[in-house]
C-alpha cells in the first residue's frame, strides 16, 4: 500500500502551526478557546466491514491561549479521539498556550511560542498517524477487520507495532533478552500519562519516543540547528526540574540520539554527540 510522502505530514505540521500562530499574533486575541478542522496531507489506512465509519481525512484542532503579565510561554498539547453525537470517533489535537508576556518583547516571545509549537504539535501528530482513524498503514499489510474493536484498541496501526519490533532489536543487548525487552515494551505500551511513571520510561516508551524525536526534527528545522540542541534541551529541563535523575537523563539522550540515528538517517547532530552516545 502506498502512503503519501513525508512531506505532505509535514505540511499538515506547518499549517497547524500556523494557524495557531495567526490566533496568537490577532489584536483581538485574549485567554479563551477556539477551534479549527484541519485537513491532513496524508491517506490513513482504510478499514473493511459494513459497521465501521469512513476513513476520515481531518482532525479537530482545540486551541485554548491564556494570556498575562511577565515573561513566560509554556506550550503544552495532547491528541486521541472522541466520540461524537453520531457515536463517531473524532479526531482531535488540542493545544494549550499560556503565554505570558511583556509586550515590548513581543517579537522574541512570538518566536519561542513559534518554536514550541512545531515541536509539541508534530509530537502529537506523530500520535494520530500511530493509532486511530488517521493511522497510517505499516510497513506490513494489516489484517482485515470485520467487526468494530473496543475504543482502546481502536484501528491500532501496524506502524506502532513496528516500532516496537524495531525498539527490541536496536535496544535488546547481552544483559537484556529479546523476550524480558519485550515484555519491557508490553507494559511501557500501556502508560497512557506521565503521572503513571518515571519521566525515563514515559520518554522512551513506545507511543511516545518516536513522537519526541520526530517534535525534536521539527522544532530543530526550524530553529535552524542540529537535531540534538532541542533534544539536550528538553531532557536537561526534566533533570533540571528535578523530574529525572542524572543518570536517567543520560539514558534518555542516548535511547533517543540512537533511535533519531536509525528513523532520521541524516539527522544533522553534532559530533560531540554523535561520539558521546554512539
Amino acid at each position: 500500500m502506498q502512503v503519501r510522502a513525508p512531506r505532505s505530514i509535514s505540511k499538515t505540521s506547518s499549517d497547524a502551526v500556523s494557524i495557531v500562530m495567526k490566533m496568537v499574533k490577532r489584536p483581538t486575541s485574549k485567554t479563551g478557546r477556539y477551534s479549527r478542522w484541519i485537513k491532513i496531507g496524508w491517506r490513513p489506512v482504510p478499514f473493511s466491514g459494513s459497521d465501521l465509519p469512513p476513513v476520515q481525512d481531518k482532525f479537530k484542532l482545540k486551541v485554548a491561549i491564556h494570556q498575562g503579565a511577565g515573561e513566560q510561554v509554556d506550550v503544552w498539547a495532547d491528541a486521541g479521539e472522541s466520540l461524537t453525537d453520531t457515536s463517531l470517533m473524532t479526531p482531535y489535537m488540542e493545544v494549550c498556550l499560556h503565554v505570558i508576556y511583556d509586550p515590548a518583547k513581543t517579537p522574541s516571545c512570538l518566536w519561542d511560542i513559534a518554536a514550541a509549537l512545531h515541536q509539541t504539535v508534530r509530537h502529537e501528530i506523530e500520535h494520530l498517524l500511530d493509532e486511530g482513524h488517521l493511522a497510517l498503514p505499516g510497513p506490513q499489510i494489516r489484517r482485515k477487520c470485520d467487526r468494530l474493536p473496543d475504543q482502546e484498541t481502536w484501528q491500532q496501526s501496524i506502524r506502532l507495532l513496528y516500532w516496537i519490533r524495531k525498539r527490541i532489536q536496536l535496544f535488546s543487548n547481552d544483559k537484556t533478552i529479546s523476550q524480558s525487552w519485550e515484555n519491557f515494551d508490553r507494559h511501557l505500551l500501556n502508560i497512557s500519562s506521565a503521572d503513571k511513571c518515571s519521566a525515563l520510561d514515559y520518554i522512551i516508551s513506545p507511543r511516545e519516543m518516536h513522537a519526541f524525536v520526530k517534535g525534536f526534527q521539527a522544532e530543530a528545522k526550524f530553529r535552524a540547528v542540529p537535531w540534538d540542541v532541542p533534544m539536550f534541551e528538553y531532557v536537561d529541563s526534566m533533570q533540571h526540574g528535578n523530574k529525572m535523575s542524572c543518570d536517567d537523563a543520560e539514558t534518555a539522550k542516548s535511547m533517543l540520539t540512537r533511535w533519531a540515528l536509525h528513523v532520521i538517517p541524516h539527522a544533522p547532530m553534532r559530533e560531540t554527540t554523535l561520539a558521546r552516545y554512539l
